[in-house]
């Protein structure tokens, strides 16, 4: 017997529908977060105020480093630079062809010729000032005197643009000229090195001639040396002091004197020479004194007085490189032209003859 079915099931949907809970977002609760504030304690704030003393600390360091290289970075750039001009013209002095002997003399002869044109100048201006005075002489003693202050001042001002023009660069080239050796003295040396640097040239000397031909060596080193320097090898001069006059003292002077001026060019230039050549000096006399009087180990073996006199010739080339290269580093007779031209420049400025 089968059951009847229960009488919810027999009902239409719709009945239910009134009864379906209706669901909206906005009834759902919220709920939110409370909001919490951190305060520090000291303690904490004194911490964060050594850590950022730190940082900044440590920032100031880094810049001050940074700063640092870059200091010592331009520094030895400018050292370097340095070097490289002081080599560049120590390989000018050294590769520089000297001229001939025929090329001295020309260009004496042309010197020789503007100077008398120059001082030729001085003695027309000198006569014309005479002649000047004598037809037109001055009405009192007074006037006469400032007449013949203004013509010395006229014929001091040429005096002084001729030593400018014609007289100061010859001199100065002169003694750059002078800085190294002559072209004969460049050849009698590569001859020097040429022989007893060869293992070949001395075994072809005959025991007896190669004392003598080493000492002859050595004489003709000291003597081209001396020549260079300008000095005796065995009494080098104590470097001079500094001269009493200058240009600007023989300026001031009613007459300018021009072997004063010269000898300050020649004063600068020796005292280059004494500054840079007194360890050549000492070298050289060290090879002529074993090339004349070799050791007793290198009397009686023929292989120690060669290694005997090649270690002497090196040390002497070592110090004719170190020689160049100060004198090719050294700024004192350049300045003292700068300073020349300078101060002449501003005296005909001053005196309408620039």
């Amino acid at each position: 017997m089968k059951k009847p079915l229960p009488l919810f099931l027999l009902l239409p949907l719709s009945a239910f529908a009134q009864y379906r809970p209706i669901y909206s977002p906005t009834a759902r609760p919220t709920y939110s977060a409370p909001i919490r504030t951190f305060t520090p304690t000291p303690h904490q704030q004194s911490q964060v105020q050594q850590q950022q003393a730190y940082q900044h600390r440590e920032q100031m360091r880094t810049q001050q480093l940074q700063q640092a290289q870059q200091m010592q970075l331009m520094q030895q750039q400018q050292l370097f630079r340095s070097q490289q001009m002081a080599m560049t013209r120590q390989q000018q002095l050294i590769l520089r062809p000297q001229p001939t002997p025929q090329q001295l003399e020309e260009a004496q002869a042309l010197q020789d010729k503007a100077e008398q044109k120059a001082n030729d100048q001085l003695a027309q201006l000198a006569a014309e000032q005479q002649r000047q005075r004598q037809e037109h002489p001055t009405a009192d003693a007074q006037q006469a005197t400032v007449q013949q202050q203004a013509d010395a001042q006229k014929l001091n001002a040429l005096a002084v643009k001729n030593y400018r023009e014609v007289f100061l660069p010859w001199q100065v080239g002169k003694a750059l000229q002078a800085r190294g050796l002559s072209a004969k003295g460049q050849q009698d040396l590569q001859a020097i090195n040429k022989n007893l640097s060869r293992n070949g040239w001395w075994k072809k000397q005959e025991p007896a001639q190669l004392n003598q031909q080493v000492a002859d060596y050595g004489k003709t080193l000291t003597s081209l040396t001396a020549d260079l320097l300008g000095f005796d090898l065995a009494t080098p001069p104590a470097p001079a002091p500094p001269s009493a006059n200058t240009i600007d003292d023989l300026l001031a002077k009613p007459s300018f004197d021009q072997a004063a001026a010269t000898q300050l060019i020649r004063e600068t230039a020796q005292a280059e020479k004494i500054a840079a050549g007194v360890q050549l000096a000492k070298a050289v006399l060290a090879f002529n004194q074993l090339a004349a009087t070799p050791s007793a180990e290198a009397q009686s073996d023929a292989r120690k007085r060669r290694d005997e006199v090649k270690a002497g010739l090196r040390k002497v080339n070592q110090e004719l490189q170190r020689y160049y290269a100060e004198m090719g580093s050294s700024r004192k007779l350049y300045d003292l032209q700068k300073s020349m031209l300078k101060a002449t420049s501003g005296y005909l400025a001053k005196n309408g003859k620039a």
